[in-house]
């Protein structure tokens, strides 16, 4: 057992970021290799009045929103509200809570912002009632079930997993040490796995929003679907 929980301290946690970050790199090259920069449509001087002029900030956001209309945004509020909010404190909360930080500057002496524990325990609270809200959703809801697998649910599960063991360690709950240990697990198995599953729209979304063309894009995307 002992031996484990080395691994687990130790060398787990070189080889859950090396998997993270080659894996990342990998996927998006290939990502980017199915699309290819957009084609200027070029014009002889008597055709200049052929090109069209580009839209103002406020024309991309009125198109964004009429885009919107039919989806979640309208449809169902509550739903899009409930995800942005896990979303944000999924991310959030990992990168600025306090005792990461900490681990941070004794290993590599660098650190980020940290955020004060209340709003950091908070932001956990948030992480999970969100996520068992979303949980039940794709449970009891006939039209998100059938579209469900048990790997949509195992990847929710492991998801809240390090908060919760994390959230039970620090109110010493149970065995403090067990927790931390199945913390670090969870969230090392986390690391491997985003780069091959679904978690990997979380660099999907940067990429197709702001440089592919015709994905609700933000900004001026320079690239497009090439298959």
């Amino acid at each position: 057992m002992s031996n484990i929980v080395s691994f687990i301290q130790g060398p787990l946690i070189w080889i859950s970021l090396s998997i993270f970050v080659v894996g990342l790199i990998v996927r998006t090259f290939n990502l980017l290799k199915l699309t290819r920069k957009k084609e200027m449509l070029r014009f002889e001087p008597d055709q200049a009045f052929l090109s069209r002029t580009p839209l103002t900030k406020k024309q991309r956001l009125f198109r964004y929103l009429v885009f919107q209309r039919g989806s979640s945004l309208e449809s169902n509020i509550c739903l899009v509200l409930i995800s942005i909010v896990f979303h944000v404190c999924l991310i959030m909360t990992p990168l600025f809570i306090h005792g990461h930080n900490v681990l941070l500057d004794t290993s590599f002496g660098i650190s980020l912002i940290s955020l004060p524990e209340k709003i950091s325990d908070i932001m956990t609270k948030f992480v999970l009632i969100s996520g068992f809200i979303l949980f039940l959703r794709r449970l009891l809801l006939r039209r998100v079930r059938i579209i469900s697998t048990i790997y949509d649910y195992l990847l929710l599960l492991l998801v809240l997993a390090p908060f919760l063991t994390g959230f039970m360690a620090y109110r010493h709950l149970l065995d403090y040490n067990t927790l931390i240990i199945l913390h670090m697990f969870f969230g090392e198995l986390i690391l491997i796995i985003i780069p091959f599953s679904k978690f990997f729209h979380m660099i999907f979304f940067f990429v197709s929003r702001f440089m592919i063309a015709s994905e609700h894009s933000f900004g001026t995307p320079s690239r497009t679907w090439h298959f």
